[in-house]
């Protein structure tokens, strides 16, 4: 598994590099209206993690659930946009080229774990929004509509697995 920090010492603007994390058209909107971003939750017997979150290097639709919506950043604004839950530090990771790994590991063991949750600053971690082209019309306009009275950012269709 190679760190993000390590990653930094190499050339080019690793920090600039786009991801992209699918989301469910309702957890999309949860995030637009309450700003937090759902975990994964661990497998029973983890002590530690709370949850973890996977985003993606380029886009994968048919591993998207349909109404899925892509919420696009960059390294660099996911580290600045990502709050730590009470009582857990963060961890941002890149367990293979294509992925980066987010995950939250509570402070204190045997403690109930902190909200299965992360809060985010939306204007700092949404760069773009994408809709898979195979999706309605209509959804793509909803998207488009809601991302557009609380962001000003781009909001496009996409038919390829490139981003």
């Amino acid at each position: 598994m190679e760190s993000l920090t390590r990653h930094r010492e190499g050339d080019g603007p690793y920090g600039a590099q786009t991801v992209v994390r699918a989301l469910p058209f309702v957890e999309f909107i949860e995030l637009l209206e309450f700003s937090h971003l759902r975990f994964d939750l661990p497998e029973h017997g983890s002590t530690t993690l709370v949850g973890s979150q996977e985003w993606l290097r380029d886009i994968r639709e048919e591993s998207a659930q349909p109404g899925s919506v892509y919420v696009c950043t960059t390294l660099d604004a996911l580290h600045q946009a990502v709050l730590a839950p009470d009582n857990a530090e963060l961890s941002i990771d890149m367990p293979s080229d294509s992925r980066v790994r987010l995950r939250a590991l509570s402070r204190q063991r045997g403690r109930a774990a902190p909200e299965p949750c992360v809060r985010v600053d939306l204007q700092t971690l949404i760069r773009r929004v994408l809709v898979p082209a195979s999706a309605p019309a209509h959804l793509f306009d909803l998207v488009r509509r809601v991302v557009m009275t609380r962001l000003w950012v781009d909001v496009a269709r996409v038919s390829s697995s490139r981003i």
